[in-house]
Order: structure tokens, then sequence, then C-alpha cells
């Protein structure tokens, strides 16, 4: 079973602990100290560091629990106060460290975080001569722009709202490069042993790769079985394609190898009819920011903003199946046998779709290694012969003007009302053979599809 390799500076106890004497009085402090509960309602849960901050010094908070009732409003805060918390009785603090943390003329600088934090989301903040600021996925922002750092300040964490309980802990091992990621495992990353999936013989496996269209933050490595994103302090257009479009039947297994907990969210899942080869040198006609754009485009995408949960780990295994029945897209995480599967999203059983992830959130490397493909056969004296009808093979022709079944002939027939033009002759008398007229890409009802000439 595959191990990550660790160093003795992992295990070190975190530099800060909670003053033990101060805090609201709905806190529990726990584990020495350095973990804060609020036990009940959704105030009173003021908490300061046990000693000053000093000048760059940068606080790692974890959170490890979260109101999943829903029940209250608000969340997090976080800042730093000049005000001793020595000199504070317990009950003169008020309820909430926002507006004000202490009716004195000392100065304090809190700001209040979102309200979608979750459960083992890492927060960093410090303060410099510029100001104080937090990292929250992968950008500075700022906490109060104009401080007095000429005296003492002690960190102020407010746990309120949905936010139940805190730990301080020591800065993450994160993946960089492809330097820090290789020095991660024992092995190569792309010849980990299978942990979970342990029924599943790598020699019944078809040939999978990601496509190398894909956006420019990220790397791949061992060829093509692995993604890297590399850290930057912003992210443009992070899609990462798998170069095989997946048809009823078809599992896909993907591994994870390295998250970054400072991410609020784990990233976006997504299918889409077009080919990656389609996107050579176009990268940048897909959105930037916001993949939900995708939908409004004349292609046909499928997209779930969070398809995994908090439990996402390093070395998790997920196994991606395009039900051959109901349509279903199903997300199993590390061989479960007791929980339902995620249900992604719903495809139309009449096409094939290409997987893609948009890794704008925790996860910073992964690998995918193992497709089980509903009628494709492997042979060991060409093992990628009968792959290619359904393999991208980044060619350089545009195949917008294609049939989105069978991506062999050009799409001669225009569906009405809608106007897109989808089949071939002989796809469309297949398509309204099995099924209702509904336009595969904008999912309307059409009235006849008419054929063109093809040019």
């Amino acid at each position: 079973m595959a191990q990550l390799t660790t160093t003795s500076n992992e295990f070190t106890a975190p530099t800060f602990s909670f003053h033990q004497s101060t805090f609201g009085q709905n806190i529990r402090l726990e584990n020495n100290a350095t973990k804060a509960v609020r036990h009940t309602s959704f105030d009173h849960g003021i908490t300061f560091t046990d000693k000053p901050v000093n000048i760059n010094e940068r606080i790692h908070l974890k959170i490890v629990e979260v109101d999943e009732t829903r029940q209250w409003c608000g969340s997090l805060a976080i800042g730093f106060t000049q005000v001793d918390p020595n000199t504070i009785r317990q009950e003169d603090l008020p309820k909430s460290a926002l507006p004000n943390l202490s009716p004195t003329n000392k100065f304090s600088y809190v700001k209040r975080l979102y309200e979608t934090l979750t459960k083992q989301l890492c927060i960093i903040f410090y303060y410099n001569p510029d100001g104080a600021y937090f990292i929250l996925d992968g950008r500075e922002q700022d906490i109060s722009k104009a401080i007095d750092f000429k005296k003492p300040l002690w960190a102020v964490i407010d746990i309120y709202g949905n936010v139940k309980a805190v730990t301080f802990t020591t800065p993450p091992k994160t993946t960089d490069d492809g330097k820090s990621l290789f020095a991660k495992y024992p092995q190569k990353p792309d010849k980990l042993p299978i942990r979970y999936f342990t029924h599943l013989k790598p020699e019944n496996f078809q040939p999978v790769t990601f496509s190398n269209v894909h956006g420019p933050e990220l790397e791949l490595y061992c060829e093509y079985k692995v993604a890297l994103r590399k850290r930057l302090q912003k992210l443009v257009r992070p899609y990462l394609f798998i170069n095989f479009p997946m048809a009823p039947g078809d599992e896909l297994y993907i591994r994870i190898l390295s998250i970054d907990p400072n991410y609020r969210t784990p990233g976006i899942f997504g299918f889409t009819n077009v080919r990656p080869s389609a996107f050579t040198d176009k990268l940048e006609t897909l959105p930037a920011n916001d993949p939900a754009a995708l939908v409004d485009r004349k292609e046909y995408w499928l997209l779930r903003e969070e398809p995994f949960d908090e439990t996402l780990s390093e070395l998790d295994e997920y196994r991606i199946l395009f039900d051959r029945t109901s349509g279903e897209i199903l997300l199993c995480r590390n061989n479960d046998t007791v929980s339902q599967p995620r249900i992604l999203t719903f495809a139309d059983l009449n096409q094939t779709f290409y997987p893609f992830l948009f890794l704008n959130g925790r996860i910073t490397a992964l690998s995918v290694f193992g497709l089980i493909a509903q009628n494709v056969l492997v042979t060991d004296a060409n093992p990628t012969t009968s792959l290619t009808s359904r393999t991208d093979v980044n060619d350089e022709d545009d195949d917008s003007d294609r049939c989105t079944i069978c991506y062999d002939a050009k799409a001669t027939c225009v569906l009405i009302p809608c106007g897109h033009m989808i089949f071939c002759t002989k796809c469309k008398v297949d398509y309204e053979s099995r099924s209702a007229k509904i336009c595969p890409k904008c999912r309307a009802e059409y009235e006849q599809a008419i054929e063109v000439e093809a040019d």
C-alpha cells in the first residue's frame, strides 16, 4: 500500500494555542488549548491567541466542525487586537467580535469571512507594516489596510454562526511543482498500487490519458497520466480533459495525489461531447473564471460544482460510472459499498462524453489510472487500434461540423425549430428510432430534422 513520505516537522505542534483564561462563555478548549469548540448557541465564541503575534508570523487555522443543520447565519471572524486578553474579564466580552471587541480606546482589526466555510478548510492570516491579511482560495485578501503594528497584537478568532470548532495547525505540506510531487511518494505517481478497488485487474484496463489540451497552469507527467496544478496567484482556465469519451457502461478511475486545504471547494467536474482537440489554440474561447457559463455555449456541457465532499483526501480513489440503464453518471469513493454513489449528472444514453475537471479548488494533482470501456477490445498486438474510434487523437481538424453521435460523418440534419445541426443521416434515423425527438444540445423538443446537402 502506498504511503506518503513525511518529514519530522509535519508532526510538530502548532506554535500557537488559545488563551486559557479569556474566551467566550460558550467556548470549550481541548487538546492542550490548541482546539476551541463552541458547544452551544451561535455566539459568545470569541477567542484569543495565548501570546502576541509577530510581524509576518503566519497563523494556520483549520475548521474542524461546522453546523450541518444550517440553522445559524454568519460565520468565522478573524483579525488582530491591541487589547491584552489578560486584562479582559470573560463577563465583559461581547457576544461577537464585530462591531466592537472592546469598549476601550484600544484598536482591533477584525473581519468576518464568507458564510460558506467548510470542514477541513485551512485559513492563513498575518499582518505586516502594510496591513493585516488572510489567504483563502489561494488569494491574499485584506483584513485591514491601516493598522498600528508598533504595539503588541494578539490574534482574535470569533467562532460564530455556522462554524463550531477550529484548531491551530502546522503549515500543510503542499505540492508546488513536479519535483515535490515525485518526492511525495516512494514510487512514480502513475505506478502507485490500487488501494481500494483491489478487485480490478490492470490487464483489463484500456489505455487512457489526460488530453494535451489543458489550462496554462497545469502540467502533465508520466505520459499524460498525471496532472499537476502549479502554484499561482491567479488561475486562468484550469481545464483538464480526459482524452477518451465515456459511453454508457464505461468506468473511469482517478486517484487524488495532492490537495491544498486552503481552498473551500474541491473543484468542478464536467462532461462534454466536444473533443478536447477542438480547443487546440482555442482554449481562450472557454470561460475563464465561471465554468457555469459553459452551458450557454452551443455544444453539450454537463457540470457538477461540488462533486467531492469534505472527506476528500490524498490517495483517495474514485470510480466514475456512466450507467447504461438510467443515464446517471455516478461517483464512488474508495470502493465504498455502504454509502450510495453520488450522482454527478444525467446524460443522454445516445451520446458519448469527454470527462473534464476545472481545477480551481483543493485538488492540485491527480492521476488517471484505469478505464473499463464497453464494446472496446484491446489486443496485445496493437492496444490502441480499436480505440481510435473513441480516443481523441489531438489532430488539427475542426470537428465543429461533425455529427455529434458518430463523430465520423458530417452533420447534415437541421433540427426545427431550435436550428441545431446535430446528426448525419444515418445517426438521425438510429436516434429517432430509440429516443424521443429531443435536441441533444439544448434539450428542447424538435418537430422535424431537415436534411441539407453536405459541403
